[in-house]
């Protein structure tokens, strides 16, 4: 095999990750060269479940080779289908086992191959280094818009990780005045930055659990009024433990959600990305640690211990 046509790119063995040569992709679309990926709490779930059989990285920014910074849409949805017209792509049957970095090769390599329409054009003020925030906040935006927050006048966030802080910029960009509940003091300074306030303690109609577990779901609707609503765009990896009476006795919905598509009609990538050009303190907030491409297995060490402070650790490529 010809040396030039290699290049590298995460991989998994035993658990393990690596960097390693691999062939260049081919085929049909746009070639992107990658630029920064983020590792997600995913990543780690897929990893440890030996499920991750793909180069992973599904919150990807790169450069097309014409010089157009971009953001990929990783969920490639087929477009066509009753649940795609209707803008609700991740009912798509396709669009799962077509995500890159879960069932598909994803970016956490030199270089993508990715269909044109699952592009989005950065903004000029956007860092290339940083756009892979776009993803994680597009599941922001869907989630907020799936229990109409554009509406709300105060939301209460559970949980301070990467899903949490992108839910408080969403939630800001929208109009709302937003409280943090936040595990650890980094997290909460975090969420200072982007505007939120601590929590009081008193409730609100929309509340969101974005930690993903049974003591913050469980705190969540503690928090939530009478006939509120608990978005969840947390999650769940283990089974979950419901306060039914509570649920049931005070009439609060849950409204899970998963990815993104064109919840309100507008495409939620596209929103994203206006929302991380208009937030040019979240990279700061929530990016905590970057490493080069070699430097990937220490990465993910550092993304599995949270040690330091770790919030969203990046890749650089």
């Amino acid at each position: 095999m010809d040396k030039n046509s290699l290049m590298k790119a995460v991989k998994v063995a035993n658990n393990k990750v690596e960097v390693c040569s691999v062939p260049e992709p081919k085929g049909e679309g746009v070639l992107i060269k990658v630029k920064s990926v983020g590792i997600c709490g995913s990543d780690l779930h897929l990893i440890d479940s030996g499920l991750m059989n793909v180069t992973p990285g599904h919150e990807i920014a790169g450069v097309t080779s014409s010089g157009v910074n971009v953001a990929i849409e990783p969920m490639l949805s087929c477009g066509v289908c009753i649940d795609c017209e209707n803008g609700n792509q991740p009912y798509c049957e396709i669009a799962l086992p077509n995500t890159m970095g879960i069932g598909i090769d994803g970016g956490m390599a030199e270089k993508v191959i990715v269909p044109d329409r699952f592009l989005v054009r950065l903004d000029s003020n956007v860092d290339i280094n940083s756009a892979f925030l776009i993803e994680p906040l597009a599941v922001a935006v869907r989630s907020l818009l799936r229990v109409n927050a554009n509406k709300a006048g105060r939301i209460i966030v559970v949980g301070g990780g990467t899903i949490g802080l992108c839910c408080v910029a969403v939630a800001k960009h929208l109009g709302a005045e937003v409280e943090l509940v936040a595990r650890h003091a980094h997290q909460a300074e975090a969420g200072f930055k982007l505007g939120a306030l601590r929590s009081q303690g008193k409730s609100a109609n929309i509340v969101v659990e974005a930690a993903g577990t049974s003591s913050a779901l469980l705190e969540a609707v503690s928090l939530c009024e009478k006939g509120g609503a608990v978005a969840i765009p947390a999650t769940y990896w283990d089974p979950v433990q419901l306060p039914g009476m509570e649920i049931g006795m005070r009439e609060i919905s849950l409204i899970p959600s998963i990815t993104y598509g064109h919840t309100k009609g507008g495409r939620d990538f596209q929103l994203a990305a206006k929302i991380l050009a208009g937030t040019p303190e979240l990279p700061e907030a929530i990016i905590t640690h970057r490493f080069n491409l070699d430097g990937a297995p220490e990465a993910f060490e550092v993304a599995r211990t949270r040690n330091e402070g770790a919030i969203k650790v990046a890749l650089q490529v």
